[in-house]
């Protein structure tokens, strides 16, 4: 780093601007995010926040021990309850604070993910702005429709622990991204030829280094307080990575596969804690119905988990495929923008790891969200929703990466982001502000 500074003081200065504007965004990104919890005070039916806050201040020291083993995600109310143990003395003054810092730290770590790979002949301010609109931008909505009802959300901001696995998330999803390309493109690693290692037998490569000394201790961390604090991110993205891998096992004939073995290896303790969550929420009971179960069936069995396809009943294969286009619709509203990005330049998108990592992501959280269910006296949670959410908010952060890259190029990829993403990216933008007006003014999230 030093050498760098002395052949290029200007790089050095522009970094030190765009890290200044990044916590400028980040910090008006905390303020925003602290007036919607805070207002959500006004009415606790409206959102996730009540509850949440009464398991907080019901936990104790022994509780919030036993949590880390039960399965429970309890990160956000430890937070919480600390805060609230160090003298702040409003409950929702300590819940807005650990949600708002939680979205503050998420931005500025997505901002420092993309930093390194952005050309750095994009300003840095422009780079924190469009990460913050990553952090504001809503699905795309026409007047008269609805904001959140029968369709998915880039941005949620109603429930305090889909907030909380963010940076996790963000971390998780980068560190794997870098890992991939050292291994794929011979980036700088702590091996002594400076790539990861992808010769010899079995065994040699099994006990060649993956991560770097930081990421061997940060990535199954970040991993671990992930699962502890929403497993939803993990529900998606760990199918994900395995078929991202996988096709790669396939084209190298195998020889990934130990490299593979030690990157899943770091999801095993986290994997413990999600099958144990899903066990105490669950009691373990998963049921497969069809199509032509009734729209009350869910509610009416045990608790438990249900797998089907789509949960109202369908009068004929015509009724069922206008569902499933339906369904279909809803999951582009809020991937209007990345998708313009993708047919931009498909070829060159799909070689980006992380966008191409970031619609699998999609993919899995979009079948989870269809084909799992929720029943007993959850059947109306949603919570196989959340994974999907994600999803989309992490394809956003990877679409902001290659839309930065595209938009200074004098080529057919760059006019088409600047004429066509752009336009759409204000749409966004404008639907998002608007959502978030709308919470603000009248408690509401589910418009």
């Amino acid at each position: 780093m030093t050498g760098e500074r002395l052949k290029n003081p200007g790089l050095t200065k522009q970094r030190r601007a765009g890290t200044a504007a990044a916590l400028a965004m980040s910090g008006l990104l905390f303020g925003l995010v602290y007036a919607v919890v805070f207002n959500f005070r006004r009415d606790f039916t409206v959102s996730d926040f009540a509850p949440h806050i009464a398991w907080a201040l019901q936990m104790d020291g022994r509780a919030a021990l036993s949590s880390f083993y039960n399965g429970q995600e309890r990160l956000w109310h430890i937070f919480v309850r600390m805060l609230i143990g160090m003298g702040v003395t409003n409950i929702w003054t300590a819940a807005a604070l650990v949600t708002a810092a939680a979205d503050a730290a998420a931005c500025f770590l997505v901002y420092k993910c993309l930093d390194r790979t952005v050309p750095k002949k994009l300003p840095r301010w422009l780079l924190a702005g469009l990460v913050l609109c990553v952090f504001l931008a809503g699905s795309l909505t026409l007047p008269g429709h609805s904001f959140y009802r029968d369709r998915a959300a880039v941005n949620t901001w109603h429930n305090p622990t889909n907030i909380m696995v963010r940076p996790f998330a963000a971390a998780v999803f980068y560190m794997t991204v870098d890992i991939y390309d050292r291994r794929r493109y011979g980036g700088p690693a702590e091996t002594a030829d400076g790539r990861l290692a992808f010769s010899g037998g079995f065994w040699t490569r099994l006990r060649s280094p993956v991560f770097t000394r930081a990421q061997a201790v940060l990535y199954p961390l970040c991993i671990l307080l992930s699962a502890y604090a929403k497993p939803s991110f993990l529900q998606v993205f760990a199918p994900a990575v395995f078929l991202f891998l996988l096709a790669d096992v396939i084209r190298t004939r195998g020889k990934l596969l130990p490299c593979c073995i030690r990157l899943a290896l770091a999801y095993l303790p986290a994997a413990l804690i999600v099958l144990a969550q899903l066990f105490r929420f669950f009691g373990g009971s998963v049921s497969v119905g069809a199509v032509t179960d009734s729209p009350d069936a869910a509610a009416q069995a045990a608790s438990g988990i249900a797998v089907y396809f789509l949960q109202p009943s369908f009068s004929g294969a015509g009724e069922l495929l206008l569902a499933t286009a339906r369904r279909l619709l809803s999951a582009l509203y809020p991937c209007a923008f990345p998708l313009s990005v993708l047919l931009a330049a498909p070829r060159r998108g799909w070689k980006n790891t992380s966008f191409r990592l970031g619609w699998l992501c999609v993919a899995a959280g979009l079948l989870e969200m269809t084909l799992l269910h929720e029943t007993g006296s959850r059947a109306e949670h949603g919570n196989f929703s959340w994974g999907f959410y994600l999803s989309i908010w992490l394809l956003w952060t990877a679409a902001a990466g290659a839309y930065a890259e595209l938009l200074q190029e004098r080529s057919r990829a760059g006019t088409a982001v600047r004429w066509v993403s752009t336009p759409l990216l204000a749409w966004h933008m404008a639907c998002g502000v608007l959502y978030v007006e709308r919470i603000l003014r009248t408690v509401q999230y589910y418009f």
